[in-house]
């Protein structure tokens, strides 16, 4: 144990230089304290942290009490590394806590090439009594220490979809964020940035639920900081446990946004991605993919829509099959959304998709197939029958009552449940040699959890979401341990679920359902890239061409996965037009996980001019993209590039041979360059390399 301890002690003092941040102990608030001071922090008072648990930066009630840490009350039982990597070190540490008797298990990491660490918290009640009431359980309680505290973010999916925010914390008090439908990122965004003193942190929260986080302001140099999950009261019978949500935390020094979103960036690709298909260096390739619902479709007409790709020259890496392709409980043809029996549909897919997946193996491309696994829409009486194993206490009650969605929300919570739909989940996926499951999720489930809640008393708040949202992630884990090298699509009517938890076991191709498809939408297109891709490295946009589509729409949906569905029975389809994005994205996609630089205001209008860079350091080369708005009156704009170096010269070139012009670093980066799109609606992607 001594060995153990003395190794934790050591790798947590290497964190606290890599930090170099205050861990002061517990002040008026009893909450854990950050400062981004250098030079001040003592090895004493690191080790409050490292040797007391008592200032560990949570916080709970206990029949009413408060507790913050692992002080009073609580005795230490275990302490050792769990695993080791170069990217992270995992500790976990045990603590009785006597009132209660149950056992309080941190699992700690810290991140060596970052300033990063997080933590979650579990509570197992391994006792033979039942225990009080665990209540206003913080996954974090704690108080960041400089003066000039800004929050800065991006709102969630839903309402101002993606639109950035800064607030002054000090001037408002306090600045208060929720989820509250279970869908953790409509409407709020789990992830955030507080400036303070000479710099800062990153926060983002892991919880596929609700969720709440409030920064209040102590004084003008001391913000706390309380999340978690939203609403929990619940006592613990024997054998019962319950989590917090993951919290992480990463510091940087110097107030440059874009500089600091630019290393939230590596550390969230480097850390959190994950690595897929064999890739050592990138966690997921860029993708080309077209896309149509099953409903309406068989096996004839998907290997037509492939070959079409295909004979023009413009293969797809993934064919993008969507909802519909499952039987209803009468065992016949079941459309959108008629969810539930997880059965593929062999009227219409005689090989249960094999024969796709084949013929998309022939060039090298993949199968993505949609799921809802969570939901059943169909009449209850009837699936019973038609699933005989199916056990009616897995339906936890109806969600979307008296909509067209409306329909009974399962328990994931339920070990019995997740391995019933585990294995007809992996039925298909083997049967059909499918290569990238895409999990949606169309219900707000926190009603359903509440009345759980309450149908099981007043001392069970919460209880139902904590297990359902650990039965989610077990889910997802048990797919992955069998499918490690496949990839999850997470979608929730758009982006709703993609909290750090969610997205480190997937990527968040559908980030919104909410703009206006083929006919609109398309300055919502360049805002949500411009905003979200400082935060998610990895997403999908959509271009659903037609003989009225053009450049600027294509261009629009230049993002890692770039998705352009068309009717390939039209005999107007733009083909010629579809292939010439395509090598306009190829040539540039190798730099999206490159450091980002938004070159313009965000703005959603269609008056504005909308721009960004990707630039590679190492490589000395990169692109940057522009747009001007369909109401635009301004026919050019000065464009300051980023991340160059003064005394390189760079050849700037552009797709539509407009542009080919050799500047300089010091140039580009002081004074600009100026870019002319004469007509509104029009666009340009201009390659950037140094000079050799």
């Amino acid at each position: 144990m001594k060995n153990r301890h003395l190794l934790y002690t050591l790798s947590l003092l290497l964190l606290c230089c890599m930090l170099g941040c205050i861990l002061n102990g517990c002040k008026q608030t009893n909450s854990f304290i950050v400062s981004n001071t250098e030079g001040s922090e003592t090895m004493e008072e690191y080790r409050l942290f490292l040797d007391k648990p008592e200032n560990f930066p949570c916080s709970f009630v206990y029949n009413g009490k408060q507790y913050t840490g692992f002080g009073d009350g609580f005795q230490e039982i275990g302490r050792e590394n769990t695993s080791s990597s170069e990217k992270a070190e995992e500790t976990t540490l045990k603590f009785r806590h006597t009132p209660s008797g149950a056992v309080f298990t941190v699992v700690a990491r810290v991140y060596s090439n970052y300033s990063a660490y997080e933590w979650t918290v579990y509570i197992q009640n391994d006792s033979d009594s039942e225990t009080g009431v665990f209540s206003e359980l913080n996954a974090a309680d704690i108080v960041f220490k400089g003066e000039n505290p800004r929050l800065k973010g991006i709102m969630g999916d839903l309402g101002d979809m993606y639109a950035p925010y800064e607030k002054d914390v000090v001037s408002l008090k306090k600045c208060r964020f929720e989820s509250t439908s279970g869908r953790p990122t409509h409407g709020n965004f789990p992830y955030f940035n507080l400036e303070y003193g000479n710099g800062g942190s990153f926060v983002a929260l892991g919880w596929p639920g609700t969720w709440e986080a409030e920064f209040t302001s102590i004084s003008k140099t001391e913000t706390r900081l309380i999340c978690g999950q939203r609403d929990l009261a619940t006592k613990l019978a024997p054998g019962e446990s319950i989590r917090t949500p993951l919290v992480a935390f990463l510091k940087y020094e110097g107030r440059n946004t874009v500089q600091n979103m630019n290393l939230w960036r590596r550390w969230f690709i480097d850390c959190n991605m994950r690595h897929v298909e064999g890739e050592e260096n990138i966690p997921l390739k860029p993708v080309f993919s077209t896309s149509t619902l099953a409903q309406g479709m068989d096996e004839s007409k998907v290997l037509r829509i492939i070959r079409a790709f295909e004979a023009h020259n413009v293969p797809v890496d993934y064919f993008w099959l969507d909802a519909g392709w499952y039987v209803n409980a009468d065992g016949v043809s079941g459309g959108w959304p008629e969810t539930g029996t997880l059965q593929m549909d062999t009227s219409r897919f005689p090989t249960s998709l094999r024969a796709v997946s084949d013929e998309l193996a022939s060039y090298g491309g993949k199968l993505l197939l949609w799921f809802e696994p969570e939901v059943v829409r169909l009449d209850v009486n009837k699936f019973l029958k038609f699933v005989p194993e199916f056990d009616r206490s897995w339906m936890l009650g109806t969600a979307q009552e008296g909509t067209w969605l409306e329909g009974q929300l399962l328990d994931l919570g339920n070990k019995d449940l997740r391995s019933w739909m585990l294995g007809r989940i992996c039925k298909v996926i083997d049967d059909g040699g499918v290569s990238l499951y895409r999990q949606d999720f169309n219900v707000d489930p926190a009603p359903v959890w509440a009345e759980c809640d309450a149908a099981a008393g007043d001392d069970r708040k919460g209880f139902t979401e904590n297990q359902y949202v650990s039965g989610y992630l077990t889910l997802w884990d048990e797919l992955i341990e069998r499918y490690p090298d496949m990839m999850i699509d997470s979608c929730a009517s758009g982006g709703g679920r993609n909290d750090l938890e969610t997205l480190r076991r997937s990527v968040p191709l559908h980030c919104s359902d909410f703009w206006d498809g083929n006919d609109g939408g398309y300055d919502e297109r360049q805002a949500v890239m411009q905003s979200l891709i400082a935060w998610f490295p990895y997403f999908k946009l959509q271009t659903n061409a037609d003989k009225n589509t053009n450049m600027y729409l294509l261009r629009s949906s230049y993002a890692p996965w770039f998705n352009v569905a068309m009717s390939v029975m039209d005999k107007n389809a733009p083909w010629e037009l579809v292939g010439k994005a395509k090598s306009e994205w190829e040539a540039i996609s190798s730099y999206f996980y490159a450091d980002y630089y938004p070159l313009t205001a965000w703005s959603k209008s269609p008056s504005a001019w909308r721009g960004w860079e990707f630039f590679d350091s190492t490589e000395q080369s990169g692109y940057m993209q522009l747009f001007r708005g369909t109401d635009s009156t301004e026919e050019s704009m000065r464009i300051i590039l980023y991340g160059l170096e003064n005394d390189n010269n760079y050849r700037l070139t552009d797709m539509d041979g407009n542009i080919d012009t050799v500047m300089s670093g010091k140039e580009l980066m002081e004074n600009g360059i100026e870019i002319i799109l004469s007509d509104p609606g029009s666009s340009a992607v201009i390659m950037i390399s140094a000079e050799q």
